[in-house]
């Protein structure tokens, strides 16, 4: 057996393809379901912490601060292991999307509300005084 069949075997790829095209789709609807729910968070979590009242702004604060400290992989380990423990029990699918939207939501926070803040106060009079 040569060093091209070892590595190259058409066999195993047509038996192992259906599984990897699985595994692909299955990848593809976990990061969109996680993309868009964080952003929608994110975009939440933004407008809370810069034009909300104090303890609405406090609590956006605070949870953009604790999903961005925590390691992903610890709170997907917490939301699939330990969750099930006070009686909340997800799939694996779900748990990923939670896990995953959850930290993506406190990121996208930030870059809104970094792009927010950076639009100069004469844009937002100009906006304000057109009826944007």
């Amino acid at each position: 057996m040569d060093i091209f069949e070892t590595f190259f075997n058409l066999r195993v790829f047509q038996q192992a393809l259906p599984l990897l095209l699985t595994g692909l789709w299955v990848t593809l609807l976990l990061g969109a379901a996680s993309i868009v729910l964080g952003m929608a968070g994110g975009l939440l979590l933004a407008l809370a912490r810069l034009y909300a009242r104090s303890p609405l702004r406090q609590l956006a604060i605070v949870y953009i601060d604790v999903f961005r400290a925590i390691p992903l992989l610890v709170l997907l380990v917490i939301v699939y292991y330990a969750l099930p423990f006070v009686g909340i029990r997800l799939s694996p699918f779900l748990s990923a999307v939670t896990a995953l939207s959850l930290v993506s939501s406190a990121y996208s926070a930030e870059i809104f509300r970094a792009g927010i803040e950076a639009v100069p106060q004469g844009q937002f009079e100009a906006a304000r005084s057109l009826g944007l």
